[in-house]
């Protein structure tokens, strides 16, 4: 597991033989689960369950998101609230290179075919962001430098940026957003 900035994980000492690999994500983590059909692993992202039976995937579960993604790199996720039982037929299955976004409000699933490397550049220091407003822009940004940013300027939280970095130092990516 590769946990991103401000992202915290809960799991057991040790899992129970003949249980599920269950385990608890606040925030933001990229997984390489072994095969394992006798012990399902299964990710609590909140409100979201998504279960793997071996997989490389992403799940963005921060707080205070609207929506907790999960991205499919290769293998195979279900997809389902915490207060249902999984069930293959009638939940939620991604395909690899796709993302599934469960809204939290009314537990809702889009699917839609993505570029994994968007939301999984975080392992190596990338930051990306694809019609994204300057609101959820800055939120990243606090997490990833540990720092506050003020914006006193309504119209300007609200606009949508697409930028790409790597590696950049917090001056360098608030001044891409200085025009």
């Amino acid at each position: 597991v590769h946990l991103n900035s401000g992202t915290t994980l809960k799991y057991p000492v040790k899992f129970i033989a003949g249980e599920n690999r269950q385990v608890f994500l606040e925030g933001e983590a990229f997984f390489d689960v072994a095969k394992d059909k006798k012990h399902p692993f299964i990710v609590n992202a909140d409100k979201l369950n998504v279960r793997v039976l071996g997989t490389h995937f992403n799940v963005s579960s921060y707080p205070e998101d609207d929506l907790t993604d999960v991205v499919l790199v290769e293998g195979s996720v279900g997809m389902y609230a915490t207060n249902e039982e999984f069930n293959a037929d009638k939940n939620t299955i991604l395909k690899p290179g796709y993302k599934g976004s469960f809204n939290k409000i009314n537990t809702h699933i889009n699917t839609k075919e993505v570029n994994t490397n968007m939301y999984t550049s975080w392992m190596n220091g990338g930051l990306m962001f694809r019609d994204m407003s300057f609101i959820n822009i800055c939120k990243k940004l606090e997490r990833r430098y540990d720092v506050t940013i003020v914006i006193k300027n309504n119209k300007l939280a609200k606009e949508k940026s697409n930028a790409s970095f790597e590696n950049k130092p917090i001056e360098k990516v608030l001044t891409y957003f200085n025009d």
